[in-house]
């Protein structure tokens, strides 16, 4: 069942839908003023239709207490609650730290008016796994912007395995064997490769078509690792000058991605410095550097990233980068 969302998205009367990303704010009731005012200043510059908090949205050790959650989540979102625009949420791996149970915590998300996030049950990893359809004029489904919850990390390389043994055998390849080089933070489990797969496959016989989608997560998968590492192959623009060694643990998703294609673009925080944009394989990859102030990266870049889609050709859309600095 395609779930529906608190505030129906959908296509303006010229026929597009503007989407904007913003990650890393990593912030908490003692904030950095430019934080705030970054925040402003892209729902200014964007005029959104939805607002997505792409994860590490908060300093998970400067939060302790339900409230003190409420009130930063107040602060921030109040430009979005005012102005009566949508907004939704992934977690990263910093707001996983927050001492607070993670229904909880979810909860208090979706407490706020505006916010049209949802949630996935026990039987998925991660929380914020969802999708929210966005309906032409026709009142369907033309577009999908899907969320996924790239966790904390897991305790040990087994945990996962077993995981994998458990739900592999619904997959339609072979999962990616774990190298060396891993990174430490973020994964990825075969239970929201399948809530992904099946979901999207229920949107396909609702609709009668494929719905273009652009997928929201916090660390990226390993074809952001190809791009930058062959950067005149696939990076059209941006910075990439920031190591990134991909999600620590991942069953395989760009694969799925490629075997289900309907997504068109994947965009992703964690990363403070990097805002390329690529393309891998005929999905365009996407990094928006960070909108807070008080975390690392280069001022000069901090921002978020704005997305234009068209109602009569979805996959056909825009997407740059808008800069606070100063502003």
């Amino acid at each position: 069942m395609i779930e529906k969302t608190k505030h129906k998205l959908k296509f303006r009367e010229d026929g597009t839908f503007r989407v904007l990303m913003m990650s890393d704010l990593q912030e908490s009731t003692q904030y950095d003023p430019r934080s705030l005012r970054s925040v402003e200043v892209l729902v200014d510059e964007a005029d959104p239709d939805l607002v997505v908090f792409g994860g590490d949205n908060c300093n998970g050790h400067e939060i302790s207490s339900d409230e003190e959650l409420k009130e930063f989540l107040s602060i921030f979102t109040s430009v979005l609650e005012t102005r009566q625009i949508p907004w939704a949420h992934v977690f990263g791996n910093h707001d996983h730290e927050v001492p607070i149970d993670i229904e909880v915590h979810q909860s208090i998300y979706e407490s706020f008016p505006m916010c049209v996030s949802s949630h996935t049950g026990d039987d998925v990893h991660g929380k914020t796994n969802f999708l929210l359809p966005v309906y032409n004029k026709n009142d369907e489904p033309a577009l999908a912007i899907w969320c996924l919850d790239t966790n904390y990390t897991v305790d040990s390389k087994q945990e996962w395995i077993c995981e994998l043994s458990r739900n592999g055998s619904r997959l339609p390849f072979e999962p990616n064997t774990i190298s060396n080089d891993i990174g430490f933070w973020g994964a990825l489990f075969a239970d929201q490769l399948l809530w992904y797969n099946d979901k999207s496959v229920e949107l396909e016989k609702l609709v009668g078509r494929k719905v273009p989608g652009l997928l929201c997560m916090h660390i990226g998968v390993k074809a952001f690792c190809l791009a930058q590492s062959s950067p005149k192959d696939y990076i059209k623009s941006g910075n990439y000058d920031e190591v990134f060694n991909g999600l620590a643990l991942d069953p395989g998703l760009f694969e799925m991605l490629k075997h289900r294609s309907d997504i068109i673009g994947i965009s992703c925080g964690h990363t403070h410095r990097n805002d390329f944009e690529a393309e891998v394989d005929g999905i365009r990859l996407f990094w928006d550097a960070s909108v807070g102030y008080r975390c690392y990266g280069v001022d000069e870049r901090r921002g978020g990233r704005l997305f234009i889609f068209n109602e009569k050709n979805p996959t056909e859309f825009k997407s740059r980068m808008i800069r606070t600095l100063g502003k």
